[in-house]
């Protein structure tokens, strides 16, 4: 059996082993039981035809038929995650998603095995295994944002998998897993020479009886260069080079106000992505995640709060194309993947950077009367990791954080700017917006309107009738550069900015600091960030 077909047992497997025990029901609150007894009858007898299928007992056209029923409880439990709030959907729907997405892939997996597809390539006539392989993209549709390189029953499968990982999170025991072990096995059926870069311009798709340029996605092994305006800084963040733990832990406790940002450099050089793994290059990227295969969710549009802004699930490789490594046009958008958990959905890229120590230090108590200590923040047992990924452009606006942030920047370079609590009520926070979403830890002061041009100068003045207050509000900011990391208090507002003059900018948000429960800082700074290239972050959240 190869390693394909055992991965796809294993998970068949799974799903059937948790809809059963000795009374025909699960005792966990977040099993398919829970969606009803159809739903839970439909996954069992799908499960059972995917054992049939996988040993090669199922003719093709029942295959056909059970990836409709799999669609039919894919869209079911879709309707139930978009009718409440993600925080208050039921487990067992989020569950019902992956098992039925899950089983959908090994039928996916199992039409073409058994139209004759060959793990090795080709077929046993010497004939490519592509030339007879069934139209998948056409029976599924093609991904968003999809182009030729990417057409292939390897992206329509891996599509299925990871559209079930952003959505839901893959809730189950070692669904996770489960799920890595059948895209990797996917990507060692591509070979090695799924990203061939031996001349740095080249990319090599199995099956494919040619090699494509890279150069034809305007790529060439390295990130282009921007030319954005540089703030100059005027109220510089405190910054230290390679402070020690014990040091870092002082600094903490050294202001009677609480805790105040402070820039680390040197703080990463040991990390892969700065060295023998770097992510500065696109052709690593490209073959991290599957050839630019694995999907990611992005925004669409310059900041979360103006108008016009949207959201996506596509390729990644479609993402560098047309965000990163194509020249811009004119009114084009611009695309961003922030705050997503990037190193679960794809953890081959985790072993790339490590969690600083500065992460796991406690910090003072957060001073009663503050506005986060009247909140009852969940306190986390494990720093959060999250990852954001963007060009030069891209904004996150003045916003506040309920955790202690440790930001590392990869690659490029960022601008941030933060306010202090005593600031609050001059960057005049958002209240309830129109759909119901309280928006009160986002300001409604656009800080990029501050940036030295034109446009930027009559915007400001608009501002100051405005908001009239937030001219004299006090502020620090400082320009992170690669291999560095900003210490953000919590509560902290942090605009961000990738204002890219150098390089792409690949950072990162490690966010955690452990405190006892309902221990945090005293001190909260509005934040707002600027990208100054392209940009790679990763975030750790932890109290």
């Amino acid at each position: 059996m190869d390693t394909l077909s055992l991965s796809c047992r294993k998970v068949v497997e799974q799903i059937g082993h948790g809809l059963q025990d000795r009374d025909g029901m699960s005792p966990f609150h977040d099993s398919i039981n829970c969606c009803g007894v159809p739903a839970t009858q439909l996954v069992l007898e799908l499960c059972h035809e995917a054992a049939a299928a996988l040993s090669r007992r199922v003719e093709d056209p029942q295959c056909r038929a059970c990836l409709l029923r799999c669609d039919d409880l894919i869209s079911l439990a879709h309707d139930k995650l978009n009718t409440f709030p993600f925080k208050d959907v039921p487990a067992c729907w989020r569950r019902l998603y992956t098992d039925a997405s899950v089983l959908k892939a090994v039928f996916q997996i199992s039409i073409l095995t058994t139209e004759g597809y060959a793990p090795e390539g080709k077929k046993a006539d010497g004939a490519r295994a592509s030339d007879n392989k069934p139209d998948l993209l056409g029976l599924y549709g093609r991904l968003e944002g999809d182009d030729s390189c990417l057409s292939d029953w390897q992206s329509d499968i891996v599509r299925t998998l990871d559209t079930a990982i952003i959505m839901t999170g893959a809730p189950g025991k070692d669904r996770r897993s489960l799920i890595e072990d059948i895209l990797n096995s996917l990507q060692s059926i591509a070979g090695p020479n799924l990203n061939n870069h031996d001349d740095g311009n080249t990319f090599e798709d199995r099956g494919s009886s040619k090699r494509r340029k890279l150069g034809t996605l305007g790529m060439n092994d390295a990130f282009p260069q921007c030319t954005n305006n540089v703030p100059l800084l005027r109220f510089p963040i405190q910054r230290a080079n390679t402070l020690s733990l014990s040091a870092f832990e002082r600094h903490l406790s050294a202001s009677k106000d609480g805790p105040t940002p402070l820039i680390i450099t040197n703080a990463l050089s040991h990390w892969p992505a700065l060295q023998e793994r770097p992510w500065k290059r696109p052709s690593y990227l490209l073959g991290k995640t599957f050839g630019g295969r694995r999907l990611v969710p992005i925004e669409i549009g310059r900041s979360y709060v103006d108008e016009g802004w949207g959201q996506a699930i596509i390729p990644f490789r479609t993402f560098l194309s047309d965000y990163f490594l194509s020249a811009p046009t004119d009114g084009q958008d611009v695309g961003y993947l922030a705050q997503h958990d990037l190193f679960t959905q794809i953890p081959s890229l985790r072993n790339d950077i490590s969690i600083p120590d500065y992460c796991y230090t406690s910090p003072p108590p957060l001073a009663a009367g503050t506005p986060l200590a009247e909140k009852n923040i969940q306190q986390l047992e494990e720093p959060l990791l999250n990852a954001w990924f963007g060009p030069a452009g891209t904004i996150s606006p003045l916003h506040t954080d309920p955790y202690h942030n440790i930001l590392c920047q990869v690659v490029g370079k960022k601008y941030v700017r933060l306010y202090g609590p005593r600031e609050s009520d001059k960057v005049y926070p958002r209240t309830v917006d129109q759909w119901g979403v309280d928006m009160g830890n986002t300001s409604q002061v656009d800080v990029s309107a501050m940036e030295n041009t034109t446009e930027g100068a009559v915007s400001l003045q608009q501002q100051d009738v405005a908001f009239p207050l937030f001219k004299d509000a006090e502020y620090v900011e400082g320009i992170l550069e690669e291999g560095e990391c900003l210490y953000i208090p919590v509560g902290s507002s942090p605009r961000l900015h990738r204002v890219s003059y150098a390089q792409m900018q690949f950072a990162g948000w490690l966010v955690a600091l452990r405190a006892e429960p309902k221990r945090q800082l005293q001190r909260q700074f509005l934040v707002e960030l600027i990208q100054l290239d392209i940009s790679i972050s990763t975030n750790l959240a932890a109290l």
